[in-house]
């Protein structure tokens, strides 16, 4: 009932600020001539999510920080692999911090003017899909295009307003609802379930165990994922 992810972030620069040794010449130029690199404090680093159903949690989850909030993640994955138990043992407790994953339901058209909605404030989807910012980012392609149309005098505002909403509804909202069904961001999905969701961790780990040593099942995992994650469907 509880899962977990792990995002590795690396860049070419050390802790230091330093570019790394074996950098290409291309980016080690690039970044030498990029004044904001004096200023970024974002390092390597690891970002180990766990989550589950709301009701696995204590229901005072959101008030807690810090080393509270580690000693919960670590009572909760007991039972997991110790190496992965190490990370959180050797995590940052100030950088720990709970999180209420939310979803929206879809919405009827309404009537257009010049204010219109992109982005969460319209479709906020679980990270199931991890497309929430993808699709901001097309949101604000299209309305942008459309705007571009109207500045032409091709249409009125309203009109390249409308014409934006009338696209963006359907697609943000089909990923609203691809989102809540994948990867267990839904408190209803099946593997929270006592006997079901046993056996679709077992399948779960069938698959992912055959993908990764078949390259070409791991090709295609790959590049279905990232063909879904475009601006266009």
């Amino acid at each position: 009932g509880m899962m977990g992810v792990l995002h590795v972030m690396e860049f070419k620069w050390d802790r230091h600020g330093d570019l790394k040794p074996g950098v290409a010449a291309a980016e080690a130029d690039l970044l030498r001539g990029w004044p904001g690199l004096r200023h970024d404090t974002t390092r390597d680093n690891i970002n180990f999510i766990i989550w589950s159903s709301a009701r696995r949690f204590p229901a005072d989850v959101m008030r807690r920080r810090g080393e509270d909030l580690v000693r919960l993640a670590q009572e909760l994955t007991h039972n997991w692999h110790p190496h992965l138990r190490e990370l959180l043992a050797r995590s940052d407790p100030g950088s720990a911090l709970p999180i209420r994953v939310s979803t929206s339901e879809p919405v009827p058209a309404w009537k257009s003017s010049t204010v219109t909605l992109l982005g969460d404030a319209i479709h906020t989807m679980t990270p199931g899909r991890g497309v929430g910012a993808n699709t901001a980012l097309r949101d604000a392609a299209l309305l942008c295009r459309q705007i571009r149309l109207a500045a032409a005098g091709d249409k009125t505002l309203v009109q390249a307003v409308a014409d934006y909403e009338a696209a963006m509804l359907p697609y943000g909202f089909a990923r609203v609802h691809d989102s809540l069904h994948r990867s267990g961001t839904s408190g209803d999905d099946r593997i929270y379930r006592p006997v079901i969701g046993r056996l679709a961790l077992l399948g779960a780990r069938g698959y992912f165990g055959i993908t990764s040593r078949v390259p070409r099942l791991r090709r295609k995992f790959v590049d279905d994922f990232y063909t879904y994650r475009g601006e266009e469907d």
